[in-house]
């Protein structure tokens, strides 16, 4: 049975367990890389939730070959920004009209140069620290936060420049200008999924390596700023 004919029995069991959900959203790694994903995250927006036991035991009923991680929460419920834009970032509406998570999408302020610059910053800071930490899980998990933080200062850089709320990378990469989003299209690629989701960075020369990414994040940071400045 395929991954999608999973979802909807898996759908089908949740609204037995909770008839209050009005929507079942799909977002994450399983909508912008579904051949190497390895789990499924899912978002319930239910009237009235259950315990959390509930949902697990639904998706147990179905028992799917890979992991399935639900969020549940209240129509309106305040979320981190963060976790708003990672949600908005790719998803797929599997039950409802999508109405309430695209409500999320209009509380978001406009994304700022500033903000991308930042997600730098911490990129740097985690790097720092990855090279200053024994644990070996614990120095691969901070490597790829580092890469990740990367690519998340480009996509915030092109959201940013198209001045859209909505975070959907696959949406912004058609969206941007060449040579924009050839270039985006590779942050996506290495950056974002072969470095942070597969974890195969170069181990010998990360710091090399990292620099390298840097200055190029960077320099697509300053030429959507100059693009824009230029446009006033």
């Amino acid at each position: 049975m395929n991954r999608e004919k999973l979802l909807r029995n898996v759908c089908v069991e949740l609204l037995k367990c909770d008839p209050g959900i009005v929507e079942i959203v799909q977002f994450g790694s399983s909508v912008y890389a579904p051949d190497i994903s390895r789990d499924v995250d899912l978002l319930v927006i239910s009237r009235d939730p259950k315990d959390y036991d509930v949902y697990l035991d639904a998706v147990d009923e179905v028992n799917p070959p890979f992991n399935v991680d639900v969020v549940v929460i209240k129509p309106g419920e305040e979320l981190r920004e963060e976790f708003i834009r990672g949600v908005l970032g790719a998803f797929n509406i599997l039950y409802g009209s999508g109405r309430y998570v695209l409500e999320y999408a209009k509380r978001l302020g406009d994304p700022t140069f500033d903000e991308a610059r930042s997600a730098l910053r911490v990129a740097q800071r985690m790097l720092k620290l990855a090279l200053e930490t024994r644990n070996t899980l614990d120095r691969d998990r901070l490597f790829r936060e580092a890469f990740d933080s990367l690519f998340h200062a480009a996509r915030i850089a092109a959201m940013t420049y198209l001045s859209t709320e909505v975070a959907r990378w696959g949406v912004l990469r058609r969206m941007l200008p060449e040579p924009y989003n050839r270039v985006f299209r590779e942050f996506i690629n290495v950056l974002h999924i072969e470095y942070f989701y597969n974890g195969r960075y170069p181990r010998e020369g990360v710091g090399e390596e990292f620099n390298k990414w840097y200055k190029m994040v960077e320099e697509f940071i300053k030429s959507l700023e100059h693009e824009i400045k230029k446009k006033l």
